[in-house]
């Protein structure tokens, strides 16, 4: 059969078109007709100034050349933003549309997952990006089946603060130095001695010293010290499904050092906040996210006065014999199911806001630490805190607090709890149980004080081990209410 000559030339075009096209990028965004990205999230302050900067930055150059514009929008608290968007994925009356972007933590992202809101973001991350970052912080997001749902904006580690002020004077008078702080055991017995201390200047009067450190979470403080120690106690399989191993040899060390801790009023927590704790002192220490380091006070409340106090950060204390272990927290975002263009204009955003150019800034400006590795040796960031250090007071506490948490994370190792079914409401219990158990505790051990009974006699009658079975029976009873798999497990 003959081909004519018109018919070969069309051939040829369409030819020369295919590949022509075939070394562009394929893309659903047309900057000619741009789209709005919604962006929910929980950040106040600081944090959504720098977020507000990113965002701006972003619409005026990469989002006007693509043909994306970023609508972030702040939905209250956490509690709230999770609330709104699981109303939202599950569709319930008068719930807002799913926004394009969110920021979540990962057990409410596997929540999200499972009503099939959410898209893999491994489709819009080469292999050379993922390198780029600190991968502690990006294994977080996937999911047992390496779907990736959520990519990393900002991580925190906890530290323990310390008004160095009155703890120099502890050290002076009781012969302490940093390397008591270095263990919760050692912890334990410097609290004691600072009660001890405390209640020593009024020889009239017995058991009126007071409570030397406390905890911002109690969750982080179970989880952690179970790693420390060797256990997962929220723990995940290949599947995906999850259990709490109560491991009780463990158990009963991180129950042991909280509960008598706070029952002898060695351990605090007064106001809403550790950190107002030592601002009413209160409270000498407390163990809080690193991100909080702006938070601590300059300042303390003696009477009518107000004193002057330096801060000293300290890294997380770990049990004896146990492994160093600190907490890996702050949330990612999340990118919606919607259509081609919103979810690439979505994860174009999140891909340049991670950028180690981009995200530094931001989280530094927020005392958060950024995601891509580059940044920890960026000469960028080395002058930021040398800017900090030039600033106020609570600049240079944000400063000191940062280069404490930038060691735990570069030279040690951080821990990230897995996520599963039930793990968050796992969390709820663990902290709810333990706090209440040392309430208990503390109001037996009030009624023995107030009749002058002796250290010893008082560490008898808050009975540590019946109240340790007391705890695990209050677990099992909760996890088995909501349907939470559990495993205890004995001594060898």
């Amino acid at each position: 059969m003959k081909t004519s000559g018109k018919t070969w030339i069309v051939v040829l075009l369409l030819t020369t078109l295919i590949l022509s096209g075939c070394g562009k990028e394929k893309t659903a965004l047309n900057p000619r007709k741009p789209i709005t990205i919604t962006l929910w999230h929980y950040y106040v302050g600081d944090v959504l100034v720098a977020l507000e900067e990113a965002v701006n930055t972003f619409n005026q150059t990469v989002g006007r050349e693509k043909g994306v514009v970023v609508h972030p929008i702040a939905m209250g608290g956490l509690a709230q933003l999770e609330r709104r968007t699981t109303d939202a994925a599950t569709g319930t009356i008068n719930s807002e549309p799913m926004p394009d972007a969110f920021s979540c933590y990962p057990d409410k992202a596997m929540e999200i997952d499972s009503y099939g809101k959410l898209i893999d973001l491994n489709d819009y991350l080469t292999e050379e990006e993922k390198t780029k970052y600190v991968q502690a912080f990006f294994q977080d997001g996937y999911s047992h089946d390496n779907r990736l749902l959520v990519l990393p904006i900002a991580k925190s580690t906890e530290l323990l603060y310390v008004n160095n002020t009155a703890w120099q004077e502890l050290c002076t008078a009781k012969g302490l130095t940093a390397e008591n702080l270095a263990t919760w055991e050692g912890l334990y017995e410097t609290a004691r001695q600072y009660y001890q201390w405390i209640d020593d200047t009024t020889p009239d009067t017995q058991w009126d010293g007071k409570g030397m450190m406390g905890l911002d979470s109690v969750a982080n403080y179970i989880i952690i010290g179970n790693r420390q120690l060797g256990v997962e106690i929220l723990h995940t399989s290949g599947t995906g499904e999850g259990k709490v191993i109560l491991n009780q040899e463990v158990l009963s060390r991180v129950f042991e050092v909280y509960y008598k801790g706070y029952s002898m009023g060695y351990f605090d927590a007064v106001g809403k906040f550790r950190s107002d704790d030592i601002k009413s002192n209160d409270l000498i220490a407390y163990v809080g996210s690193s991100s909080g380091a702006s938070y601590f006070p300059t300042w303390v409340a003696c009477g009518y006065d107000k004193v002057d106090i330096d801060l000293l950060p300290v890294p997380y204390p770990v049990f004896q014999g146990g492994h160093e272990y600190a907490i890996l927290q702050g949330a990612g975002m999340c990118v919606s199911k919607t259509d081609d263009a919103h979810q690439e204009g979505a994860a174009l955003f999140l891909r340049w806001f991670t950028k180690e150019e981009n995200n530094t800034p931001f989280a530094m400006a927020s005392n958060y630490m950024p995601v891509q590795q580059g940044a920890y040796s960026a000469k960028e960031s080395l002058l930021a805190l040398d800017t900090l250090d030039a600033g106020d007071k609570s600049q240079r506490n944000a400063a000191n607090a940062y280069r404490v948490a930038l060691g735990q994370v570069v030279e040690g190792d951080v821990y990230a709890a897995p996520s599963f079914p039930g793990s968050y409401d796992a969390r709820i219990i663990l902290q709810k149980t333990l706090i209440q158990a040392a309430q208990r505790g503390r109001a037996v051990a009030k009624n023995l004080q107030q009749q002058n009974k002796s250290e010893e006699e008082v560490l008898q009658g808050i009975d540590t081990p019946a109240a340790f079975a007391e705890w695990l029976a209050a677990l099992e009873e909760a996890f088995n209410h909501l349907g939470i798999p559990f495993e205890r497990t004995k001594p060898e």
